[in-house]
């Protein structure tokens, strides 16, 4: 009843008063959209939004602009008209307060998401602002405008986290704009910890801790685990030895897959396996969870203690979880930014007010403002992102009933503590240096991959120090061949 009658006071209030323009962040209702998830249906136009005001702002003033302008938008977390989920709610109250700017859906960009993307490209057609998985794309077939101009004239952008900023620019050039930012880093089963008598990991812990930890909580023979997966560890653990080595080892320029940092991240990993859920036998895990149940399984029942995971589930945890979930982060108060990105096109003639839209549907103060407002105000909505800007006010309303312990924490020591950025969107090259790229390694009769040859090293079958030079000679090569044709787009 209070969110009906608040609703109903804003709409009357909406009906006497100038709409307000922003910025904002991207979010669907009950699971986060992630990039790498194109889809879903689109339909033209938009359904128009309980539509809510941010508080003691004024109406944009888009540069005393009246001109009638229609904006092409491809998003793949649209849903469906009557889903009116709050992507599309956040578009309807774009187009209230800039009533002379209109948003139409690109329908014609489905999956396979870049293969529509490069048609509409060929056909001169491309939407004015669109969604991306890989931001390389974009840039290395010159999709995307150079939006550093725009940026810079623009004082809200220094409220974006700096090390988003950094990874949508190649060259100096800003090209990519954030639409999403979740954190990852290590939960704890604060439950099983006092279970076990060991003293619960608080954000800020110390890595000689966390592996003091792991050895005591394990406890195979009641078919528990110390940690859920193990294998993604050796993303980030390079970066928590040495800040100059980014995620992978990506430290701007190039990989380092034969730093001692990596090397050592690769014999813990493969020591951590041991920990793990997957490092238990059947029969061990059967005494827990059940016969032929998984790690997830083994998570969500509450028999492992600590697992890395990403914040786009903590709106749930309070309800799945049959024990409490806190959050930590990395050692040293560090974290995981997880972002999704979008791009304006090249091509389009209206830049000025592309910009004001991203700004309003992901990272602007009003826009996020407005955001939060309509998620109070419709409980069938959920934005599951975190605030893509710093500005203490969104901040201290976004956490005020945030539901895990330990996010708010970790999220306002960014800046000071660090962060590193999940590389599969934004570094040229990544899935092949990471993943399916050739290595000239043979693993039993065949040639394995990048993903082959690391899993071989965990497991024991390759010996990491031995293959180090070969295996960062290829994933270079790699990166590099996306990286010189950016170079050839951007400089």
């Amino acid at each position: 009843m209070k969110k009906l009658l608040a609703l109903l006071m804003v709409l009357c209030m909406m009906a006497c008063m100038t709409a307000c323009g922003g910025a904002g962040d991207d979010k669907k209702t009950t699971e986060a959209p992630q990039a790498g998830t194109q889809g879903g249906t689109e339909a033209p136009g938009t359904t128009e939004a309980p539509g809510t005001e941010a508080p003691g702002t004024e109406a944009p003033t888009q540069g005393g602009s009246t001109e009638q302008v229609v904006l092409r938008f491809a998003s793949w977390a649209l849903g469906t008209v009557e889903d009116n989920n709050l992507e599309r709610q956040m578009i309807a109250a774009f187009e209230k307060a800039y009533p002379h700017i209109k948003i139409e859906i690109a329908e014609d960009i489905v999956d396979p998401w870049n293969d529509a993307l490069n048609t509409a490209a060929a056909g001169g057609n491309l939407p004015d602002v669109s969604l991306i998985a890989a931001l390389p794309t974009a840039v290395a077939n010159q999709w995307a405008l150079d939006l550093t101009d725009l940026a810079k004239n623009d004082p809200e952008w220094s409220k974006v986290p700096a090390s988003l900023i950094e990874s949508g620019t190649y060259n100096d050039k800003l090209y990519g704009i954030p639409t999403a930012l979740h954190l990852a880093g290590f939960f704890i089963n604060a439950d099983y910890f006092e279970e076990m008598n060991v003293d619960p990991l608080e954000p800020g812990f110390a890595w000689d801790d966390f592996e003091d930890a792991v050895e005591k909580l394990h406890n195979p023979s009641e078919g528990k685990a110390a940690l859920r997966v193990v294998d993604d560890f050796v993303n980030f653990l390079p970066y928590l030895w040495d800040d100059n080595q980014g995620w992978f080892t990506y430290d701007g320029n190039q990989l380092n897959l034969n730093s001692k940092e990596f090397i050592r991240a690769v014999k813990t990993t493969k020591n951590f396996r041991s920990y793990s859920w997957a490092g238990l036998t059947e029969d061990q895990k059967a005494q827990s969870a059940g016969e032929g149940k998984s790690d997830w399984d083994a998570w969500t029942q509450g028999y492992t203690a600590i697992w890395y995971d990403g914040t786009w589930g903590c709106g749930n945890y309070p309800n799945d979880l049959p024990y409490e979930a806190k959050f930590i982060g990395l050692s040293e108060g560090k974290s995981v930014i997880v972002p999704d990105y979008c791009f304006i096109s090249s091509t389009t003639e209206h830049p000025e007010e592309a910009w004001e839209f991203v700004k309003f549907m992901f990272w602007g103060t009003q826009g996020i403002n407005t955001r939060m407002d309509l998620d109070e105000a419709d409980d069938g909505v959920s934005w599951a992102a975190l605030p893509l800007n710093t500005d203490e006010a969104i901040i201290d309303r976004f956490f005020k009933n945030y539901p895990v312990e330990g996010v708010e924490e970790v999220f306002r020591g960014m800046n000071d503590n660090g962060t590193v950025v999940e590389a599969n969107k934004f570094v040229p090259g990544y899935t092949n240096a990471r993943y399916e790229g050739m290595t000239g390694i043979t693993i039993g009769d065949s040639e394995a991959n990048m993903w082959g040859v690391l899993n071989a090293c965990f497991g024991g079958e390759l010996n990491i120090d031995d293959i180090a030079d070969q295996m960062n000679e290829k994933a270079n090569a790699f990166i590099k061949a996306e990286r010189d044709a950016i170079d050839k787009a951007t400089k």
